[in-house]
């Protein structure tokens, strides 16, 4: 097999197999902004099984092509996944200079938050958690979920995935357009400005002082029927856009920052000295130098 069409084509075919009796479902609010109770609900996690059997049908596609070994394995996380994983499959290409692909899931019947992991490397570095959040809210649909499954596991088999970071600083290419990058812009706005007012409900990362001077509440507003949080964060983030909209010399500044963000990640990307790198060349025989 020489070409990713053609590996795509046979995980089409095997889908068939590994998908059999799970059914994919609509975006469930393509035409509404989600309700606030679907942020706390996921409806039939077993329903995201799907993912697993697409990955399923991407291992047969990869051992009957003969381009990679798959072994259920123990792997040592670099930093270990936000979401619990029962079991580990590890995927070693036999093209040289690849790196392993690494695929885990949970079971689903145990856990309210179903999700594929993919990592590459060893130690492995976690690309991402599919899906990225669960609830009924972020939920647009079976296939957006499988095709961004497919766009990682593509990204990676084609050598295109690559993971640089630099004290704070952190560049991941998923594929020739889509690529992720922080610490190079100074935070600007501080969270507490945006937010005037006191929290609702009592986040995790809350400290004891801040709990025993009673900066965050349980207690629900009611601004224009929404909780007082998040009308203040809504009004705070269009009442900046529209002062950056109607202000040209701020646009500028921010285009300009942009811009000198871009040309560093273009000299780091062109030569990474002293950068961590995780990267490696393709599976494929179409992808690879002659």
């Amino acid at each position: 097999m020489r070409s990713v069409e053609e590996l795509v084509a046979a995980v089409d075919a095997a889908f068939v197999e590994t998908g059999r009796g799970l059914d994919g479902w609509p975006d469930p609010h393509p035409d509404r902004m989600p309700l606030n109770e679907e942020y706390s609900r996921v409806t039939n996690p077993q329903r995201w099984k799907i993912l697993a059997a697409r990955t399923e049908a991407w291992f047969a596609a990869m051992t009957t092509a003969g381009i990679a070994e798959l072994d259920e394995a123990v792997v040592a996380w670099r930093e270990p996944p936000r979401v619990t994983v029962d079991r580990t499959f590890q995927a070693v290409p036999l093209a040289p200079g690849a790196i392993p692909l690494v695929v885990a899931w949970n079971r689903i019947e145990d856990v309210d938050w179903p999700g594929v992991v993919l990592g590459v490397g060893e130690p492995t570095e976690v690309v991402a958690v599919i899906p990225d959040c669960a609830c009924d809210a972020c939920d647009s649909g079976s296939q957006d979920a499988l095709n961004e499954l497919d766009e990682y596991m593509l990204g990676v088999l084609t050598g295109a995935y690559r993971k640089l970071w630099r004290g704070k600083r952190e560049i991941t290419v998923y594929s020739e357009d889509h690529m992720s990058r922080s610490g190079f812009e100074r935070r600007r706005v501080k969270l507490t400005r945006l937010l005037p007012g006191r929290f609702v409900g009592v986040p995790t990362a809350a400290t004891a002082e801040m709990l025993a001077t009673g900066y965050y509440t349980t207690k629900t507003g009611d601004y224009r029927g929404k909780p007082k949080w998040l009308y203040a964060l809504v009004k705070a983030i269009v009442d900046k856009l529209v002062n950056d909209g109607s202000n040209p010399k701020k646009l500028r500044r921010k285009r300009s920052r942009r811009r000198k963000v871009d040309k560093k990640v273009e000299r780091v990307l062109a030569r990474p000295k002293r950068w961590h790198q995780i990267h490696g060349s393709p599976w494929l025989d179409d992808n690879q130098e002659h």
